[in-house]
């Protein structure tokens, strides 16, 4: 058994454990380990910054100005009022489309029998009219157009005044004559929904005028105008028997009318 190695004070140490063992060449292995994880380290450090893993302090939170809730509030009415302008028309127009639509149908399910007055006793059957119409005692008369031929262009017209274009597309004028009456008979009418491209309606093409007694007329377009609305010269009277036709253009914008004169060629019953 070696005996211990004497310190330089006579009195014996004891060996380190693996010191025998260690060489020059491994202890150099690891001085570079250590320096390449230092410079691995240090260009982390310059490339993502200190890694601070501290929890963040929570964000107070900001309180509101009254002028700042003031103007968020006015933003919100605007939007809602924009909002409002443009779904009332179009609400409008839809209301109106659903109300010409269901008169349209009910007109052309076809002519219905009416009795004229009541029969006494012992007397023969009374005579029956053919009448024509909707259910709507207000409904005046089925108006078609010839032109543009692909649409199928007809309506029924109600008999009112121009407060009447707000429920309804299409109104004869109350006052003015009736269908194949002398006179000037007028009917106005939106362009919206149903008559997009009535614009096509030119001098010759033809329109026919239905009323409740199943009597149809034809009239034949001899003038065209377009008009500023205050332009109210196309009707006044006449002396002929006379169609006048107005609607607004252009599409959805309606800052002018167009206005059409036509003259009856025939009636048939």
């Amino acid at each position: 058994m070696p005996s211990p190695k004497a310190s330089p004070t006579g009195a014996s140490a004891p060996e380190t454990p693996g010191a025998a063992d260690r060489s020059p060449s491994r202890a150099g292995s690891q001085t570079a380990t250590e320096s390449f994880a230092s410079a691995v380290h240090r260009v982390r450090r310059r490339i993502l910054g200190p890694m601070d893993v501290r929890p963040y302090p929570r964000p107070q939170r900001v309180k509101r100005s009254p002028l700042r809730l003031s103007l968020l509030a006015l933003g919100v009415a605007a939007i809602l009022t924009g909002i409002g302008l443009v779904a009332a028309p179009l609400i409008g127009v839809w209301q109106r489309g659903h109300a010409d639509q269901s008169a349209l149908g009910s007109w052309q399910k076809g002519p219905s029998d009416a009795l004229i007055g009541a029969p006494p006793a012992s007397t023969p059957p009374p005579k029956t009219a053919v009448t024509c119409g909707s259910g709507s005692p207000s409904d005046y008369a089925l108006v078609t157009f010839s032109s543009p031929a692909a649409e199928h262009y007809g309506g029924v017209a109600t008999d009112g005044t121009w407060d009447s274009l707000h429920n309804r597309s299409m109104v004869h004028y109350t006052g003015t004559s009736a269908p194949g009456q002398q006179g000037n008979s007028i009917i106005a009418f939106h362009r919206e929904p149903d008559y997009e491209h009535i614009d096509q309606l030119n001098v010759g093409d033809t329109v026919s005028v239905q009323d409740r007694t199943c009597h149809t007329f034809v009239y034949k377009v001899t003038g065209r105008w377009t008009l500023n609305p205050s332009n109210v010269s196309q009707l006044v009277p006449t002396s002929g028997h006379d169609l006048t036709l107005i609607t607004c253009t252009p599409f959805w914008i309606d800052s002018q009318r167009i206005v059409w004169r036509a003259t009856m060629v025939t009636s048939t019953a």
